[in-house]
Formats: C-alpha cells, sequence, structure tokens
C-alpha cells in the first residue's frame, strides 16, 4: 500500500508541473509558431518569379467565370513552386478591378485569393493561410504595388509578404500576378508582439472614422474581422479620441501613423482614406492601441483617376480589337496623343495620366482629395499636432531624398524589368501590349520620372517655396468626375495581344542575385521586430490534457484515502 505521504508528494509534483506549464505554455507557443512560419522567405520568394498551377474541376470553374462576381469559393488544389497543398478554398476577389474585367467582357483576368484553410483548419503553406493573386489591373508597369508595398517595409510598418507570381488554371496560363499575403490572423501573428487583437477593414460606413454614436452598431462599415465576440471598446474609444481631442498616444501607435501616412501622401495614393473611397486599409488594435495597416496598391504612384481622387468614367469600349503581339520589335503603336490608353481595351485607363500637375504636386500639407482634411478625423487629428506634423514632414524628407531619389528608384525599377520581361512578353491575358509595357518602364514618363518629379515638389513644398492647396469637393466647383485625362473622341484603343501566340515553353526562372539584389534594408526606421502569439487550438488542447492528468491524480489520491481507511 502506498504512503499517504507519497501521495501528497505525487499530487504536489503534479500541480507545480501543470502551474509551471502554464506559465510557461505562451513562451513555448511563440517558439513553435516562430519555427513553422517560414512563409515570408518561401513562399514569397522575391529573387525569382514563383510558379502556382491550380487544378479544379472544370465545372467549378465555368461556374466561377459565369459568374465572377458572386466570388462563389470552390475546392481546389495548388502547387506553389512544385509544392502542392490539396482542398483549398478557391475564388475571385476585388471590387472596382473585378466589376472592370467583368465589363470588359472578353477579358478573364480576375484576381484571385486562395484559402488554404477554407476546408481544413489545420492546413496552411509554410504557416501562410490565405494568399491573393493581385491582377496588376490599371498597371501597365507591373510594379505600383509591389514598389509601395517595399516603400511601407522600409517605413517600418508591418507590410504583408509580397512577390511575383504565373500562375496557371487547369494547365492555361493565366499570367503575370501579384503575390500577396492575406491581412489575417497569421499576419498579426507573423507581426505583431500578440496578434490577437481586433482586426478591421473599414469600406462603408463609418470608415472615414467620424463619430457617430457610442453604439458600435451605427458603424456598419468598420467590418470587424477577428474576434467576433469582441465588445470593441477600443474602437469607440479610438473613434472618442479622434474627434474629440482625446489623448492620441493612448489609442494610436502615433509614430508608425505618420510613417504610414507619410509614405501613403508620398505615393500619392487616393484609392484609400486619404480620397473619396475612404477604404482599402487595415486597422489593427492591441491592448487599446491601433496601428494602420497598409492594402490594395495597383492605383498608387497617382494611378487613381489621374489626380483629384475621382472615380473612373463611365466609358466603356464594347469590343476589344485583338492583333498579333508584337513582342516588343514592332514599333507599329499609335502615339499617344493619336490613341487613348484603354485598360484591357475596356476601361479607361486610370493611369494614363499620372504624371499631370496635381499628381506631382499632390499636397503634403492637407493630403487628401475629393474631400476634406476636416472629414478624415484620424489623418486631421495627427497632423494638428505640431510635434507629430514635424515628424510626418521629416519622414516625408527621408522619402524624397532616399527611397524616391533617382538612384534608388531606376536601380529597383532596372532589377524589376529584368526580371519580369520573359514573363509579361509571354502572358497571354495581360492588359497591355509588350511595347506599353516596354513605353511604361523605360520611355518618357516612367515611375522613376515620377518620383524624381515628385520628391522635387515634397521637398519645395517642405521648405515653403512651393504652396498647394488640397482639391477637396469643394474645390471641384461642381465639375463632373473624370479620369484626370483627355476625353479622347471615341478614337480606338491600341491592339491587344492575341490569347493564341503564347510560347508554349515554361516561363524561365530569373534570379536577381547575379544583377543586384532587391533593397537591402538599410533604411528602416522604426521597423518592428516580428512576433507572434500562441495557437489556440494547440493551447486548448495541452490544457485539456494537463487538467485531465489533474483530475486523475486527484481520484487517484482519493481511491488510496478511502482503501487505507478500509484496509
Amino acid at each position: 500500500m502506498l504512503k499517504s505521504r507519497y501521495v501528497a508528494a505525487t499530487i504536489g509534483l503534479l500541480i507545480m508541473i501543470f502551474i509551471a506549464v502554464m506559465f510557461f505554455l505562451p513562451h513555448l507557443q511563440v517558439e513553435k509558431a516562430t519555427k513553422g512560419n517560414t512563409y515570408t522567405e518561401s513562399v514569397f520568394d522575391q529573387t525569382k518569379v514563383t510558379k502556382v498551377d491550380i487544378t479544379l474541376a472544370d465545372d467549378d470553374l465555368d461556374t466561377i467565370l459565369d459568374n465572377p462576381s458572386e466570388k462563389e469559393i470552390v475546392n481546389a488544389d495548388v502547387t506553389i513552386d512544385g509544392e502542392t497543398v490539396k482542398n483549398v478554398g478557391f475564388r475571385t476577389k476585388g471590387n472596382l478591378s473585378l466589376n472592370s474585367v467583368v465589363q470588359m467582357g472578353d477579358s478573364e483576368r480576375y484576381s484571385w485569393k486562395i484559402d488554404f484553410d477554407y476546408y481544413q483548419d489545420d492546413q496552411d503553406l509554410h504557416g501562410l493561410k490565405k494568399l491573393a493573386l493581385n491582377n496588376n489591373y490599371s498597371d501597365p508597369t507591373f510594379m505600383r504595388e509591389y514598389l509601395s508595398y517595399e516603400l511601407m517595409e522600409k517605413m517600418g510598418i508591418a507590410t504583408p509578404g509580397h512577390s511575383y507570381m504565373y500562375v496557371t488554371i487547369n494547365g492555361k496560363e493565366w499570367g503575370l500576378y501579384l503575390g500577396v499575403e492575406a491581412i489575417e490572423e497569421t499576419f498579426l501573428n507573423t507581426n505583431f508582439a500578440d496578434g490577437t487583437g481586433d482586426l478591421y477593414y473599414p469600406d462603408g460606413t463609418g470608415s472615414d472614422l467620424k463619430w457617430i454614436s457610442e453604439d458600435i452598431a451605427d458603424y456598419t462599415g468598420l467590418n470587424l474581422k477577428t474576434n467576433d465576440h469582441s465588445d470593441q471598446t477600443a474602437m469607440i474609444n479610438m473613434l472618442d479620441a479622434i474627434n474629440h481631442g482625446g489623448n492620441l498616444e493612448e489609442v494610436l501607435d502615433v509614430d508608425e501613423m505618420l510613417r504610414y501616412f507619410a509614405a501613403n501622401t508620398a505615393l500619392v495614393n487616393l484609392d484609400h482614406y486619404q480620397g473619396d473611397k475612404k477604404h482599402n486599409y487595415y486597422l489593427y488594435e492591441e491592448n487599446g492601441v491601433f496601428s494602420i495597416l497598409p492594402w490594395d496598391y495597383n492605383m498608387s504612384f497617382g494611378g487613381y483617376s489621374g489626380g483629384g481622387g475621382r472615380q473612373a468614367g463611365d466609358t466603356i469600349q464594347e469590343k476589344r480589337t485583338t492583333a498579333k503581339d508584337d513582342d516588343a520589335e514592332q514599333d507599329d503603336m499609335k502615339a499617344p496623343e493619336e490613341a487613348p490608353n484603354m485598360n484591357g481595351g475596356g476601361m479607361m485607363d486610370m493611369s494614363a495620366n499620372f504624371m499631370n500637375e496635381s499628381n506631382i504636386n499632390f499636397s503634403i500639407t492637407e493630403p487628401v482629395s475629393g474631400t476634406a482634411l476636416e472629414d478624415r478625423p484620424l489623418l486631421k487629428a495627427l497632423l494638428s499636432n505640431d510635434e507629430y506634423r514635424e515628424k510626418y514632414d521629416d519622414y516625408l524628407d527621408d522619402i524624397a531624398t532616399d527611397f524616391f531619389s533617382e538612384e534608388k528608384m531606376a536601380t529597383m525599377t532596372s532589377e524589376i524589368t529584368t526580371l519580369i520581361t520573359p514573363y509579361v512578353k509571354r502572358d497571354p491575358t495581360k492588359f497591355y501590349t509588350m511595347n506599353e509595357f516596354i513605353e511604361a518602364t523605360s520611355g518618357e514618363e516612367t515611375l522613376v520620372d515620377f518620383s524624381v518629379q515628385r520628391a522635387e515638389s515634397i521637398l519645395a513644398q517642405l521648405s515653403g517655396d512651393l504652396v498647394v492647396e488640397a482639391e477637396t469637393e469643394s474645390s471641384m466647383d461642381g465639375r463632373a468626375p473624370n479620369m484626370g485625362a483627355d476625353v479622347y473622341g471615341g478614337q480606338q484603343p491600341p491592339s491587344m495581344d492575341g490569347i493564341g501566340n503564347v510560347s508554349a515553353m515554361q516561363p524561365p526562372d530569373i534570379d536577381r542575385g547575379g544583377n543586384g539584389s532587391p533593397p537591402d534594408g538599410t533604411w528602416k526606421m522604426g521597423q518592428k521586430e516580428p512576433g507572434i502569439s500562441s495557437s489556440s487550438k494547440d493551447t486548448i488542447i495541452l490544457t485539456l490534457v494537463l487538467l485531465i492528468s489533474l483530475v486523475g491524480a486527484l481520484a487517484f489520491a482519493h481511491f488510496f484515502k478511502r482503501r487505507g481507511k478500509t484496509g
């Protein structure tokens, strides 16, 4: 018979183990998550174009292509860089770009979303749960979004993983896309110390962050993405502070937001909180403090409406003119003044006049367009503080003198051009001809030219040599929204590539290692160290095991106590 003191000692030891494991469990889970999430390097390898093969039932593909706006999720298998993940969710994604492609009538170049864990909660790809494949809509350079995310990273903003990917669906080439990590729980766990706070994707009523009431239900457009049962008190506190003069540092990561808005202003990204649509951004709350996160930059570098934050024109080309692609060896393109640039041959190209004066000289003091600073209380609250305004100006100065320098921009765009040109050339669904791509990346008006001129304007505004008024709704004087470009008089758009004229050869894996590498990251102001939170599922399982063990130990003690009394 076991002596009672041994039983008591055993119970005491088990209790101590239980307490110790519960205390150290979060740290153990952080280590596990850190080792498991390698997708930032393995999936988003920026030194090459990654091959993505998507396979699904033909009937499911037909259903998607017949009704792309429905965003119906279907089952698919995905092979990325030779590694296959089965039973994933697959659907179209997007809003303006999706509807625009639908209206083209003869294009199926939609953006796509892959949910690795849609059917199996524990499934991922090196820790990645969701992947967006963006179609580079309205961007003949294929670079606007990529470079914007690079700037955000340089500014120390938590930025989704991103790299170029060449997509096939059921063996058919769909073309060159930008793969972007979805902003959800995995992203939060990778980039923040805790990662379990409230994530919002504002779009609709309340997305301007203007005060409505103390009832969170009145803010129907804030769109909580995590923690469904959150009382969202932190959001109400933040809205109260920015609208009513509260202590911003209690509710905002002020420095992070200043860096973010400086970058967004430099990029003239107006399909965003600073424009008329007040969307395409995330807010993340951790311990009551909010950060702002970047999303959807294909219309940065002045690409949204050619300036002024105006909506796209309604003109739609009824039928796209198709012709054999000149493969960049013939110079048979019409001059820009002779024919308009029509995105995909259907929607008027919102980036066609990106280097107009309103873009180059976009105001840094009142950095809004199509609205008023008073109607964007988050930005107004930050820029109304002299200390914060000075930091914001310093960040703009850093961008203008470093990232937007001619040398740096020329190096980055040259490296990207070398990497993606073979894929652009053979892309059967691209929205622009090869000559248009070459003109956009090496002609007279490139992103390098935009950046250099934009930098000069930023520095002139900072010094006071240039004063620019914000182009608000009232300054439009009742003018109808337009593209920020000339009316084209009904002329035909440039010819598009013929889908059947694509070489069947496998796309080459071009390595940038020998021709330079991505920016080395030496200019990272205040970048946060990655951090991760615990895995809730593993925590629950381990806790249950420990509780069962403890209950078993107590039962064991009770049994032997009774046995001792009756023995």
